[in-house]
């Protein structure tokens, strides 16, 4: 029998063995002394597990739960509802969450929180707001899931009880936590849509009413504690079928929004078989449509017909091929999503990409017109404001999970009393190109580029990582898994390693990071291919540097196990300020 939350609390812990957190001693904490402070972080390293998350306040609750004796899904469900507070920006449980766990028993398996477009919505009244250019407000807003996700997972692989991996999140909320300097950036940087809705804007300034704060404040959402507090009391479901589903279809009938209670209800999250593949020998797992895990599958099955030492170079040419393969995985990905396949051909297969490699020509970027599927801003989906979370624990459990509002604030609107901000994920549809993925019709699923991702080798747990970064995400994630496995990278290298990433509103442009060994010449030779309006990131910037590291590179948290010496390590990315801890201690179990 499962002991409950609050047997848990009451378990002895044993103290062992300490973690060392951070660098060793006389280690670098850079893989590479000549690269930039801002990319030499320490890596976390315990005995015990390990998590890596998009704060340090989500990264130490999942490490409390974890040292009581819950398990790494208790803990991810504990970080996602601490998230949903200190990170509100990005996440939340007015968004959607999804993840890939394998447990300790060697099954895998995916948790689909996908959201969809509410039943009853007005197409035409949408199309207007579409073609106002506008992209948050009430007709944004799609059906939230995320708390059906979360409590999905819990109920069925976690030992603990809803409550108690709230009340981290309501402490947060009601306490208050210390404003970060990415907070303040992105607030600042969105602050004129924010302001557009008047409670909205009141959740995320300061007590004044008017400031954002400075770095170091602590703020408190004292709406959003008091919701859930609710939900701990009244249950999930509250929020689906009772008092807060009812809050929620009132605001939305007043303002123009198009869900309503009976989309509420019908949230179910799935559990789906993941999609897979193999890369060198490792089996990697990530998410199935409507999710983003289709490209990344496509592109580390083009990525394996080149030779390991040649991905293992720093070079244009490499730089050329990892470009222009997630490009051809973009367009591979639009046919398993929208199902368009020609009989015996299959985009996931290793022989489709055998013949997809010859496409690549050296020294040219691939002309847009011969890539196998047409490609179009239409048929691109958004996603800047996301957050990811990897934890594993002693016992064999590990989770990959990804969550995401959209758009950063997403929607940039809130419920009187309630304290989230809900998705924008309607934005992500099309409602004028039939043949793309994510044509607007009620109840189809919202299209996101997430791809929580989990990686064994010989059957044990390799590495879980994911990333925020919008349809930069396939390419971000295969390009740390390659630094792991062709270079040999331990996870801190890969992670901080300088990026090349295909993505944005051109389908040629390139976003590359000019750090040492990645060159100027590297820039000039990716011109000379044909790849266009170059997003480049030279160290050091010219302004700030989140602003360029924070929208366009990601932000990997990514942890792995070695086996040889059963040592946990774990990196919060320090491109978007993430945090990476293990476990001092393991609660004794009976």
């Amino acid at each position: 029998m499962r002991p409950s939350g609050a047997r848990l609390m009451r378990l002895t812990i044993a103290t062992t063995v300490m973690l060392v957190v951070g660098a060793l001693s006389g280690a670098s904490p850079c893989h590479d002394d000549r690269l930039p402070p801002e990319l030499c972080v320490p890596e976390a390293r315990s005995d015990f597990g390990m998590v890596a998350t998009g704060s340090t306040e989500a990264t130490e609750t999942a490490i409390k739960i974890l040292e009581i004796g819950g398990n790494a899904i208790d803990a991810a469900v504990a970080a996602a509802l601490a998230l949903s507070v200190v990170d509100s920006d990005a996440s939340g449980i007015g968004g959607t969450t999804s993840m890939v766990i394998h447990l300790a028993n060697g099954r895998t398996l995916a948790i689909d929180g996908t959201s969809f477009a509410p039943i009853t919505i007005d197409i035409e009244r949408f199309r207007r707001f579409k073609e106002s250019g506008r992209t948050y407000g009430y007709e944004a807003v799609a059906t939230p899931t995320t708390l059906a996700a979360l409590e999905y997972a819990r109920a069925r692989y976690g030992t603990m009880g809803m409550t108690a991996l709230l009340q981290p999140a309501i402490e947060f909320a009601e306490r208050g936590y210390p404003l970060s300097r990415i907070q303040i950036k992105w607030t600042h940087r969105y602050y004129e849509n924010i302001i557009n809705s008047s409670h909205y804007v009141s959740l995320i300034a300061m007590e004044d009413g008017r400031t954002v704060g400075s770095p170091g404040d602590r703020h408190c959402q004292p709406d959003l504690a008091t919701t859930l507090r609710r939900i701990a009391s009244e249950g999930v479901q509250s929020f689906y079928r009772g008092s807060i589903a009812n809050d929620i279809e009132a605001d939305m009938i007043r303002n123009g929004g198009f869900v309503r209670k009976i989309d509420l209800m019908r949230v179910r999250p799935r559990e789906v078989k993941p999609l897979h593949t193999s890369y060198r020998g490792f089996d990697v797992y990530t998410l199935p449509p409507p999710s983003g895990g289709a490209g990344l599958v496509i592109g580390l099955n083009l990525l394996e017909t080149y030779p390991s030492d040649f991905l293992a170079e720093d070079s244009a040419e490499r730089h050329h091929v990892f470009l222009d393969t997630f490009r051809i995985a973009a367009a591979d990905a639009h046919m398993v999503a929208h199902r368009n396949r020609s009989p015996g051909s299959d985009p996931l297969s290793k022989a489709h990409a055998s013949e997809s490699a010859a496409l690549i020509l050296p020294g040219k970027a691939i002309p847009q017109e011969i890539l196998t599927s047409p490609v179009n801003p239409g048929c691109q989906t958004h996603g800047e404001s996301t957050t990811h979370v990897s934890i594993a624990d002693s016992q064999g459990n590990v989770v990959s999970m990804t969550q995401t509002l959209s758009r950063s604030f997403g929607a940039k609107v809130a419920t009187l009393g309630l304290g989230f901000p809900y998705n924008s994920f309607l934005e992500n549809f099309n409602v004028d190109k039939p043949q793309c993925p994510g044509y607007l019709q009620p109840n189809s699923p919202c299209p996101t580029d997430i791809a929580p991702t989990i990686v064994l080798r010989d059957g044990a747990f390799f590495a879980a990582l994911g990333t925020p970064g919008s349809n930069r995400i396939p390419g971000l994630v295969a390009d740390v898994l390659s630094n792991m496995v062709d270079r040999g990278m331990s996870v801190r290298d890969a992670v901080t390693a300088p990026r090349v990433v295909w993505g944005g509103m051109t389908w040629k442009r390139a976003h590359i990071e000019v750090v040492d060994p990645i060159s100027q010449e590297d820039v000039l030779a990716l011109e000379q291919m044909g790849f266009e309006n170059m997003t480049v990131l030279r160290y050091p910037p010219p302004e700030a540097p989140e602003d360029a590291l924070v929208t366009k590179f990601g932000g990997v948290n990514a942890i792995a196990y070695d086996p040889e010496t059963g040592e946990f390590t774990g990196i919060g990315d320090p491109r978007r300020w993430g945090s990476a801890m293990g476990p001092r201690v393991v609660a004794a179990r009976e």
